[in-house]
């Protein structure tokens, strides 16, 4: 009963209003201090938990992330999709955690919070790199077994889907069918935007329940010459159609040797800004497809950088950024077969989007059963791989843990090429991890250990 009071009275309080005064914000502050959601702005290591004084604080000082920023959710989105963000994503993972997260423990099986679903490989583009250029492409994911994924994730209480490709609005219709069906689940997409049209915003109106990510490599001349002449324009014009609908919408920037300084400068950010976005990814280059050289990953030296630029932006700019490496000590590391899942257009399940290898297909075999596997028990009793949570990832900071695990369990690759990542790569890995540890450790040490 208090939670049903509790939800329609945030989605009155929120859904129709343009703008919050700091008397609402605190209000609302009050009714959600309970929720499992981490304070993302605090740099200093903690398990992620509200910091209720702070945030009042910060509140008062009107800062960008917790005073602009829901004023920029107000005045940009859709009712509808305010609506759903509240009711699904805010209030849906209190719910689902406290319902369906213990009840699955108890089965002996665990319930990742998000889980990656790549229901086609297929691609309009061919951009240098990509993560999923090697999977074969003529297999798309049924749509009775992507709808399986979905059913089976809402019955153990996923909080969130991800949904990929190759280019995902190329089966807009089937994603579309399958979150309206399921109006209560809520999931992010990432697209390289070119296949946008006016009436997929409608659709993303109407459903209010998907947020859009869209790939971008920084300016023109960064995006084209990776993904495509043309390509960066037809993003811009993505995100204009999309915030003339409301609909939430994002950045999401592949950092690399290449084109590091500028997607994280204040011109990048301040344009993505304008465009709508209200969240951006960063995710490390990463040679997955068979690359016989590391060039393309960014240095120890821009990892750091990103580290701290990112850390900047969230104090300064009313928009949400995330270092997918920078910001592992807010979820204690890896949480690769742990909180997140990858399931490719064939059906394998992966632990990481990075980690193209697998032993379990879900056509076989139930979400459940694939989450309480050995592989990922074996995932699990070993994360973190580190103290040092500034470096969580078991391909690039601790090579040698994946090798290990790949052994022990005879994991097989998904796709040709992907065995290159742990045995041409080998060396080139292990001295890239050895210079990052040389850096990192220091970073650690000074600014996220515990003073005893």
């Amino acid at each position: 009963m208090v939670g049903k009071i509790l939800k329609e009275s945030l989605v009155r309080l929120f859904k129709n209003k343009k703008a919050i005064s700091k008397k609402e914000l605190l209000f609302a502050l009050k009714l959600l201090q309970y929720l499992p959601v981490p304070y993302t702005q605090r740099e200093k290591y903690e398990l992620a938990r509200w910091k209720i004084e702070e945030i009042k604080k910060a509140i008062e000082r009107e800062e960008p992330l917790v005073f602009q920023y829901p004023n920029r959710i107000l005045a940009e989105i859709h009712p509808n999709c305010k609506e759903k963000i509240i009711k699904n994503f805010l209030l849906g993972v209190a719910e689902k955690y406290r319902k369906n997260w213990k009840e699955t423990e108890k089965e002996g099986s665990f319930t990742p919070a998000t889980v990656l679903i790549s229901p086609l490989a297929r691609c309009n583009l061919s951009c240098q790199g990509c993560y999923a250029k090697n999977y074969p492409k003529e297999t798309d994911l049924p749509e009775e077994i992507f709808e399986k994924i979905i059913r089976e994730g809402e019955e153990m209480g996923v909080f969130f889907y991800t949904i990929l490709g190759g280019e995902p609005l190329m089966i807009f219709e089937r994603i579309y069918k399958i979150f309206k069906k399921y109006n209560t689940a809520y999931a992010q997409l990432f697209t390289n935007g070119t296949l946008l049209t006016e009436e997929i915003a409608k659709k993303l109106q109407e459903l209010g329940n998907i947020f859009v990510n869209f790939s971008i490599e920084g300016f023109e001349k960064e995006t084209d010459e990776r993904r495509g002449k043309g390509t960066f324009k037809k993003v811009i014009s993505g995100m204009e159609l999309l915030q003339k609908y409301g609909v939430p919408h994002g950045f999401s920037a592949v950092y690399s040797r290449k084109n590091a300084e500028r997607v994280i400068s204040d011109e990048f950010i301040d344009l993505m800004i304008e465009k709508g976005c209200l969240w951006g990814w960063y995710f490390l280059y990463m040679p997955v497809c068979g690359d016989r050289d590391i060039s393309l990953m960014p240095t120890p030296e821009q990892r750091v950088a990103l580290w701290k630029r990112h850390l900047e932006i969230r104090s300064k700019k009313p928009i949400v950024v995330i270092d997918f490496w920078g910001d592992a000590p807010l979820v204690g590391g890896c949480i690769a077969g742990k909180y997140y899942i990858h399931i490719d257009n064939e059906g394998f399940v992966e632990p990481c989007i990075f980690t193209h290898f697998s032993k379990d297909n879900i056509k076989e075999k139930s979400l459940k059963e694939i989450m309480a596997s050995d592989v990922f028990k074996e995932y699990r009793k070993r994360q973190p791989f580190s103290k040092n949570l500034l470096l969580p990832c078991p391909l690039i900071d601790y090579p040698q843990q994946f090798r290990e695990i790949q052994k022990i369990y005879g994991l097989k690759p998904t796709h040709s090429g992907a065995e290159t990542l742990i045995r041409e790569l080998a060396p080139q890995l292990d001295e890239y991890s050895r210079k990052v540890h040389q850096i990192f450790d220091k970073i650690w040490e000074e600014n996220y250990k515990k003073k005893n």
